[in-house]
């Protein structure tokens, strides 16, 4: 941050400081995931970090959630509806598109530079103490930013918290609770240098977060995914909670091109939930069939602590989604060209983007600014991408994981044989596919969180 630099001994006394300290721990987000990286992941670390700081985790009621795809967007539903109906909310996501403090939301806001000063100093204490043990490795990034939200949470005294994992679910920090429930959402290939090549094996690290005795709710997943999840609730005596059915769609005009930059307006879809008090009709600016079920499942999940106290009528939970925002999820921030941000990085989600974009938005030409990390499988991403796209432009996010630029054009030749452009930053990627997108076509930014938030920073915007 700026050149700041802080020794372990020196109190925390400004927001650079407190980011500073906060990087100065190894972030494999940032470095990439070893393989063996998970086991190596063991509790005792963030335990005793915890320990140490009072069990913060313990301090309020709290929903946790895994899966592959759509659990932050299953989360910040959640949060939502919960807001809507009077509760005091936290929740913590990961990673972040432009700053840190994203990952921590207070009532639906980020959590501020003076708590984050506060709460990190208390921080550095305790890790102080941490690190005179011989016997505990030094905490990673994600584990010290865990605590730092468990603590801001008690701090502020929130009714309840929703939280999201990081990597996998068994081993990961934030594992350390036990929820009022657990949710599972779609369950699909990524991370397997670390999870596994095998979709059960991906199922099983998913399913590490379900609690004996403790409700899980699980989204409409394949088979050997479901059979997985059952086998585990009825193992742990965990009652298994199906969401309810997405009934029907609403119609959708695609968005033609407005008279002018000012005149943007966001795309809408409705969906309707079926409940056995009938049809529920839910209209969100959050975009594609994934996140009608994805809307199911945050259903089912708040409908599982109604017998816990957690009281949200279809009401509360229609006008919360109806309000939900989550940005760089199909985020459209420009018209003509229209500018579309996404952080989809998986296969999976890549087909829902490409699915969804000509639903909603009425364009000539679709311009893409690709950016991927190097773990990632990059010939399958551009085999989706290629039907969809009718130029290309490789970049890379000034990360240690992107692929290199070489690397990811050699990747889109070798799959595609349209025009490829290519831009060595993320910021010159985006000047360029403005250049390149007429008034009536489209570019979106995709690929990577990392080259999405350097898109964003370059914009201006910020969550």
């Amino acid at each position: 941050m700026s050149g700041v630099t802080t020794s372990p001994d020196q109190q925390i006394a400004t927001y650079q400081a407190a980011c500073a300290y906060l990087d100065s721990f190894i972030n494999y987000e940032r470095t990439g995931f070893r393989r063996g990286f998970a086991e190596a992941m063991r509790f005792n670390t963030i335990e005793a970090l915890l320990d140490l700081l009072g069990q913060p985790q313990d301090s309020c009621p709290a929903i946790h959630i895994a899966g592959t795809k759509g659990k932050g967007s299953v989360a910040v539903m959640m949060e939502a509806a919960l807001r809507r109906a009077g509760y005091t909310t936290g929740l913590y996501t990961s990673p972040h598109l432009v700053t840190v403090r994203e990952r921590i939301r207070i009532n639906g806001q980020k959590i501020t530079r003076a708590q984050m000063v506060n709460i990190t100093e208390m921080l550095r204490q305790a890790v102080v103490e941490l690190d005179s043990r011989s016997d505990l490795r030094r905490p990673t990034f994600f584990e010290v930013y865990t605590a730092l939200g468990f603590m801001a949470f008690a701090d502020a005294g929130v009714d309840v918290a929703i939280i999201e994992t990081g990597l996998g679910g068994r081993l990961d920090a934030t594992n350390i609770i036990t929820p009022l429930a657990s949710v599972i959402t779609s369950v699909d290939f990524d991370h397997t240098e670390i999870l596994g090549s095998e979709l059960t094996q991906i199922a099983r690290e998913k399913a590490g977060i379900i609690k004996s005795d403790v409700p899980v709710v699980s989204a409409c997943q394949a088979r050997e995914v479901g059979h997985i999840i059952a086998t585990v609730a009825q193992q742990l005596g965990a009652p298994l909670i199906e969401p309810p059915i997405v009934a029907e769609f609403g119609q959708v005009q695609p968005l033609a091109r407005p008279a002018s930059r000012d005149e943007l307006v966001q795309p809408q879809q409705s969906f309707a939930l079926a409940l056995d008090s009938g049809l529920l009709w839910i209209e969100t600016g959050l975009l594609g069939q994934h996140q009608a079920y994805n809307c199911a499942v945050a259903y089912g999940a708040l409908a599982a602590l109604a017998d816990q106290g957690f009281v949200v009528t279809d009401e509360d939970f229609a006008q919360g989604l109806a309000g939900v925002e989550w940005p760089a999820r199909l985020q459209v921030v420009e018209a003509c060209p229209w500018l579309i941000l996404d952080c989809a990085h998986n296969p999976a989600s890549l087909r829902a983007l490409v699915s969804v974009l000509p639903r909603h938005l009425n364009y000539d030409r679709l311009t893409v600014v690709l950016g991927i990390s190097a773990e990632k499988d990059a010939a399958r991403i551009v085999r989706i991408l290629c039907p969809a796209a009718d130029q290309i432009v490789v970049t890379a996010a000034d990360n240690p994981r992107a692929l290199s630029v070489a690397g990811l054009r050699a990747v889109v030749e070798k799959h595609w044989t349209g025009p490829v452009q290519v831009a060595p930053t993320v910021p010159e990627a985006v000047a360029l596919g403005r250049r390149i997108a007429g008034s009536s076509d489209a570019l979106c930014v995709t690929g990577s969180f990392f080259v999405v938030g350097e898109a964003m920073e370059h914009l201006g915007l910020e969550p």
